[in-house]
Parts: structure tokens; sequence; C-alpha cells
């Protein structure tokens, strides 16, 4: 079923030639295929060492609010990623912003590699997070312009399958993790190993990738606003606002899943990435038949996302074997897939062109305040309470009650995409 209040769509601009008259290919045209291969590429120098990377603090510090403390500087500095990143890439382009996005993620890497004490680990964890910033918004970004020419037939797919061979990535670097770590390597060659694969990235985004933004629409974002807030339109700030207490409730605990599963229930590390390794695969699996049926119905999708992912971090509280792990991973890939793809969707709708980067990056922005003060507080009950299991509890329950609140914010939206699961070509 399809949403029924979609407009007609409306008139756009030509944004740059992005190669819509290629063939299309699993849903994406060769500009986005290439895109993807290096989201991938860049996915690695992240998820290879991100995976256990609040165990290694754990090792590395002496109190449990040094976690809580370090985790908050880095999304601290991931919000001013997204705060500069979205505004830059209207300016300069996606490409160039994506470029210089790579170059303080491996400045970090290599002196968390050389130099992992206290009190330099926040400020290198930073120095990634806010490179990474930038990457996640111009990989939401260059699909949007496309998106954009197409009326949004089929948006949520077409994010979904750029980020397809990250997932797959996600999935694979912390089982090649895994093994490094059980044959004797340490957490500092994964950061080392990663910081090379940040420069790969970098340079294939230099080499393969073509801009996604005209000069012109270049040119109308220069002579607008640095920031704005009315120009993002009302279906923006009531998307955000609806978004903000789920996302601040759920990181009470997203945070802390590999310090409940290794010192909580007692899994190894091998066996938590192994268990990641899982979840990303399966997010892989899904992501193209989720993606289209995501746009069916672009609401329902994100409340039975964000719902469903609610209960299950519940589920976490009881969990204590590797089996159980595999299991509720397996079944979060599901919602995460879902949830992904329809929250992009609704950022850039109704948004206008010269502004879709500066709207990606203000909802980001937003979000992470959320998880900054999330995980801030997740930490305090954490230490409250001795264990973890009550926080996944409580982050549970309360993002199951905020889900109503969520659900009416979104029929207060006026959908201005297509919906419809239309092909724009054979996908041969």
């Amino acid at each position: 079923m399809t949403d029924p209040d979609f407009g007609p769509p409306t008139e756009v601009e030509p944004i740059v030639e992005t190669g819509l008259d290629e063939k299309i290919r699993f849903g994406l045209s060769g500009n986005l295929r290439r895109l993807a291969l290096i989201t991938g590429i860049g996915q690695f120098s992240m998820s290879v060492w991100i995976w256990q990377f609040s165990i290694f603090v754990e090792a590395n510090v002496n109190q449990l609010w040094q976690i809580g403390l370090t985790i908050s500087i880095g999304t601290f500095a991931m919000i001013v990623g997204y705060a500069i990143s979205g505004t830059i890439a209207d300016y300069v382009g996606r490409k160039n912003a994506m470029v210089f996005g790579f170059v303080p993620i491996f400045v970090g890497l290599v002196a968390l590699r050389f130099f992992p004490v206290w009190p330099l680990i926040p400020l290198e964890y930073a120095f990634i997070e806010m490179g990474w910033a930038f990457i996640i918004i111009m990989t939401s970004a260059m699909p949007a312009d496309e998106i954009a020419q197409t009326s949004g037939v089929n948006a949520a797919r077409t994010f979904n399958m750029v980020l397809l061979p990250a997932f797959l990535i996600d999935g694979l670097s912390p089982v090649l993790a895994g093994v490094l770590l059980n044959v004797g390597y340490v957490a500092g060659d994964l950061h080392l190993l990663a910081a090379i694969g940040a420069v790969i990235a970098m340079v294939a985004t230099y080499r393969g990738v073509r801009e996604s933004l005209g000069h012109d629409i270049i040119e109308k974002a220069r002579a607008g606003s640095i920031i704005t807030f009315r120009g993002l339109g009302r279906n923006f700030w009531i998307f955000a606002a609806g978004m903000f207490g789920f996302i601040f409730v759920m990181n009470f605990a997203f945070p802390f899943m590999g310090n409940l599963v290794v010192n909580g229930w007692g899994v190894s590390e091998a066996n938590y990435a192994f268990a990641w390794g899982a979840w990303s695969i399966t997010c892989v699996v899904l992501m193209y038949s989720l993606g289209s049926a995501t746009d069916r119905n672009i609401r329902a999708a994100l409340i039975t996302g964000t719902l469903s992912t609610a209960v299950i971090v519940g589920l976490f509280s009881y969990g204590s074997s590797f089996l159980d792990l595999i299991i509720l991973n397996i079944l979060l890939a599901a919602p995460i897939v879902v949830w992904s793809g329809a929250e992009k969707t609704l950022t850039v709708n109704g948004v206008s062109n010269e502004m879709k980067g500066r709207a990606l990056g203000t909802f980001q922005l937003i979000m992470s305040t959320a998880r900054l003060f999330g995980q801030f507080i997740g930490a305090l009950l954490w230490d409250y309470f001795g264990s973890l299991r009550p926080v996944f509890g409580i982050a549970s329950i309360a993002g199951m009650i905020i889900v109503v609140g969520l659900t009416y914010a979104l029929m207060k939206l006026k959908l201005e995409y297509r919906g419809e699961s239309l092909t724009l070509a054979d996908t041969g």
C-alpha cells in the first residue's frame, strides 16, 4: 500500500550530469555504484576497529566515566563535522568535501596507534569522528542529488543500495579483526590497518567519483545563508523533532553494547566480532528488497523499524550466550535497514536542491546532539546500577513510548516525493 498523500512531483532544477543516462544496475547509476564501492573502502577504515573501541578504552582508563567522556567527546566532534560538512558540500561540491573528510580520519587513526594514552585518546577519537561525519553526509548527499531528478522514485532503495558495500564490509571487517586478534595482533594494529584503508579511500574518491552537484546549484548555495533554519522547511523540523527523543533514549544502550556482551555476558571479543558480522551480512541480504518495500509506505516503514528496534534492544537485557547474540543481531538487521532508508528519504523530503547538504548535515547534527546526551545518561545509569542490563531495559521501554510521539509527528508530514516503487531502468 502506498502513502495516499504523496503530492504530484514538483518541478525540479537540473543538478548536474549525474549519469542517469547510464544503465541502472542494482538500482544505481554508474557514478553511484562507484561511490558505493568507495564507501565500502571507507567503511573498512572504521569497521575494522570501532566494534571494540569501548572495550579498548576501558582497558586504557581507570574510571567508567572516562569511557563515557571519550565517546561523548567523539560525538561532539561528529556534531561539529555534521554542522560544517553539509554547508561545505553545498559550497564546494560533494566530491571535494568527501576527499577532505578522510584527512582527519587518517590523522586520528595514526595518532591512536602510536599514542594510545589518556587524555589523548578522546582527542584522537574526536578527529576520526569529525572526518567520518563528512563521509556520512556525502554518501547521503550524492544519492539525494540524483533522487531529486526522479521525483523521489525508489528513494529509500537508492539510499540503501549506496550503503550496501559498506554494510558488507562492516560485516567482514570485524571478522577479519577477530581473526587478527586471535593470532596475536593488538588493537593498535587494527588502527594502523584502518589508516591505510582511509588513504586508499581518499585517493579512490579523488580519482573515481564524479561531482553530483552542478556549478549553478553551487553558486545558488553560496548566495544563500551559511546557517539556515526556515529554509529547510516545516517538513524537516517536524521530522527532526519526532526522531530526537527516540535517538536520545536508544543511545542509553547502543554505545555500550560491546561492554554488555563481552563483560556482562562473557562472550569473547572475537565472537562479538563474528556476531557483528552476522548483523551486517544480514543487512546486506535484506537491503534491496526492504528498500523497495520501504518506498511503498515510508511512514509505516519508519514506525515499524523504530518500534522493532526498541523491542529488540530490551531483549539484550536477558541475553547470556554467543547464540543469543547471533539471534538478536540477526533480528536487529531488518528494522535497521528499514529505518536507515526511510530516515534519509524523509530528511530531504521537500528540501530544495541547493539546501540538501545542509538539511542532511543539520539533521545529523540534531541527532548527534541527542546521542551525546543519551550516551552520557547511559553511562550514569550504568554507574548507578552497576550493570548494563537494566540500562538496556530502560532504553527499550522509553523507546517504545517515544515511538507513539514519533507516529504523531509523521502523520503531520506532507510527503512531496513519489513513493511508488517504479524502476528507473532495467536492473539487469
